[in-house]
């Protein structure tokens, strides 16, 4: 919605590298807002500043999936690791600006802000705030993608004429935790902009078959 594009294709660089302004930040480590390294020495800030920092694409990408048996019951897992992938937090850039005209409307309503944006006191709207690396975030993930636990019967109500019912009962997990330091809702992101603002569902399913 700026008009800007933070990725970039360029000889010598992995595709979509983010193509950004570096950040300056204080003693404290807080970013000063609209104040950038010269990275071409020509003594001010100009496209020409930008340049090349990280990439979507994993480095490494790794799967693990597992069932254990013991008896009548049944235990199995499966989950992804990304590592080395880097997003562009959207949310947190398009929502930095915490002065009074950017979160309070003259219809007399707030609009939202992230909890984390308000220490900062970002207020501003230049396009090179949105450029900014300091938006450019590890996105590295351990996630369980699902758990199902399981137990299997047979024989159950048999009589002399019968054989009675046969089957399996379990609940499936999905979703079940994902282990990050990125600070947006899901380091998963495809294209490496995060622009999402709503959260995959943890859901239970719990299901039987029978067999008679």
């Amino acid at each position: 919605g700026t008009g800007g594009t933070i990725q970039a294709h360029a000889v010598g660089h992995p595709a979509s590298s983010f193509y950004v302004y570096q950040q300056v930040y204080d003693k404290n480590g807080k970013m000063i807002p609209n104040t950038y390294v010269d990275r071409n020495g020509n003594g001010y800030i100009d496209s020409g500043d930008r340049y090349f920092y990280y990439k979507p694409s994993a480095d490494v990408t790794m799967g693990l999936g597992s069932k254990f048996i013991y008896k009548n019951w049944d235990l199995g897992f499966t989950m992804r690791a990304s590592l080395g992938n880097y997003v562009y937090n959207d949310v947190m850039a398009g929502a930095s600006n915490v002065s009074n005209s950017a979160v309070f409307y003259q219809d007399s309503y707030l609009t939202n802000r992230p909890v984390y944006e308000l220490g900062y006191n970002w207020q501003t709207y230049d396009e090179t705030s949105y450029l900014s690396d300091r938006w450019v975030q590890n996105a590295s993930f351990l996630k369980c993608d699902n758990i199902t636990l399981g137990y299997s019967f047979s024989n159950l109500f048999k009589t002399t004429s019968w054989g009675g019912l046969s089957g399996r009962a379990y609940a499936t997990a999905s979703n079940v935790f994902t282990i990050t330091n990125y600070d947006g809702i899901d380091p998963e992101v495809k294209n490496g902009i995060d622009n999402n603002i709503y959260p995959r569902p943890f859901s239970v399913v719990v299901g039987l078959n029978l067999q008679f």
